[in-house]
């Protein structure tokens, strides 16, 4: 069982500065294999690390230039090894568009894995491209 300071360290340190690097490995290695991921307000769920996550996040990394997140707010269940983080985003597309959001993403860890994500933001295609 993680900690409170080794959860937020899994989330913010391990997870978040990867994905902000490009880093997409890394990323995913924060993932059990069949974590789910629930995106919201859109509906979608993305099932399987290796898959439809690995293409979302694999998509997103090519799109972006540059990715940041921060300003973390922290609620963490430690017992239930939960955490609700409240964070801040910039995106800078290949064409130098910025998108701003503000994102809630839940974790649930097992084994120090997310097991499943549910992430709450006002669009959802900076994540998932419309697939008509």
């Amino acid at each position: 069982m993680l900690t409170r300071n080794q959860l937020i360290e899994l989330i913010e340190k391990r997870y978040f500065n990867a994905m902000d690097q490009g880093r997409l490995d890394d990323t995913l290695a924060c993932l059990t294999p069949d974590c789910v991921w629930h995106i919201y307000p859109a509906g979608t769920v993305l099932t399987g690390r290796d898959g439809e996550i690995r293409d979302a996040f694999s998509d997103a990394m090519a799109r972006y230039e540059t990715m940041w997140h921060g300003n973390f707010e922290w609620t963490v269940d430690e017992a239930a090894q939960r955490v609700a983080a409240k964070f801040d985003v910039r995106l800078v597309d290949k064409a130098g568009n910025e998108t701003t959001l503000s994102n809630v993403k839940l974790f649930q860890v097992e084994d120090g894995c997310f097991v499943r994500l549910d992430l709450y933001f006002s669009t959802a295609e900076a994540i998932v491209s419309d697939p008509n």
